[in-house]
């Protein structure tokens, strides 16, 4: 105990109050709290961190890319990984491949209809596009400046 009160000051006829070390005027706010969160816990674990930074994008959606790309999402092939013992990996909803972030957003009937629906919206072929494109650059990099916030 001694050592953690080492490096306190005793300020007289002052109240005692907290302060946050995390920021220069020591003082919190969640504003600066999102800053960090999002400049080194999510910045360390992806490359690509202006999927993160856009302003459009609701952080729900930003956590979900996040935990996407970690392999967060509970997908049979995730929880098979993990040892969770499954009757199948294969997608519950049309039996054509095995169940992954990339099946369940872009590949599967079910959702093949809607993703291209939304890349054609937004100018793309929904051909030959995959879940990672998004990530690595690909997505976006031959789009014109209003199509790159989208």
């Amino acid at each position: 105990m001694s050592e953690l009160l080492q490096g306190a000051a005793v300020v007289e006829n002052k109240p005692d109050s907290w302060c946050w070390k995390l920021d220069g005027n020591r003082v919190f706010s969640v504003k600066k709290l999102v800053e960090l969160f999002d400049g080194v816990l999510l910045a360390s674990s992806i490359d690509n961190v202006e999927t993160l930074r856009n302003r459009l994008i609701p952080k729900k959606i930003e956590v979900f890319i996040w935990r996407a790309r970690r392999g967060r999402i509970p997908v049979r092939i995730e929880l098979d990984k993990r040892g969770i013992d499954l009757h199948s990996i294969r997608c519950p909803m049309c039996d054509e491949d095995l169940e992954s972030v990339e099946h369940i957003l872009f590949s599967c009937s079910f959702a093949k209809d809607i993703s291209g629906k939304v890349l054609n919206w937004w100018g793309y072929s929904s051909a030959n596009f995959i879940f990672s494109d998004i990530f690595d650059g690909t997505f976006g990099s031959f789009a014109s400046n209003d199509k790159k916030g989208i």
